[in-house]
C-alpha cells in the first residue's frame, strides 16, 4: 500500500471534527484516530468506517492485536483456542466466546 492517508467518502469526512494521523518509522503501522463531531452517531460511523478499510484490505488493530473491541479473523480464533483451549486467559478476546471450553450460548 503506497497510499497511507485515506480518501474517506464525504458521508463519513462530513462527520469528522478532527483526523489525526501518526505512525511508526520501518514497522509499516500507521495509525487514523479521529475526532468525531458533536450529536454524530459515533458507532454508526465506526461500521462505516471499518467497512471501508476492510474494501482496502486494511488490518486493524495493526499493531496491538484485536482485543475485544474487533472480531478475530478465523486463523487468529484458532490460534487463541489451540493457545487456550479452556478458554480462561483472555475469554472474549477478538469478540470469541466468554464461556469454558469456547461454549456458545443457544
Amino acid at each position: 500500500e503506497k497510499d497511507w492517508f485515506e480518501n474517506l467518502p464525504p458521508e463519513i469526512e462530513d462527520q469528522l471534527e478532527i483526523k489525526l494521523h501518526y505512525g511508526h518509522l520501518f514497522c509499516h503501522v500507521f495509525h487514523q484516530n479521529y475526532i468525531v463531531k458533536k450529536g454524530v452517531d459515533a458507532e454508526a460511523l465506526k461500521n462505516k468506517l471499518l467497512k471501508t478499510f476492510d474494501e482496502r484490505g486494511a488490518e486493524y488493530p495493526a499493531e496491538h492485536n484485536v482485543g475485544h473491541e474487533y472480531s478475530a479473523k478465523p486463523v487468529l480464533k484458532n490460534f487463541y483456542k489451540k493457545l487456550d483451549p479452556t478458554n480462561v486467559f483472555n475469554t472474549g478476546i477478538g469478540k470469541t466466546s466468554k464461556l469454558k471450553y469456547w461454549k456458545t450460548l443457544n
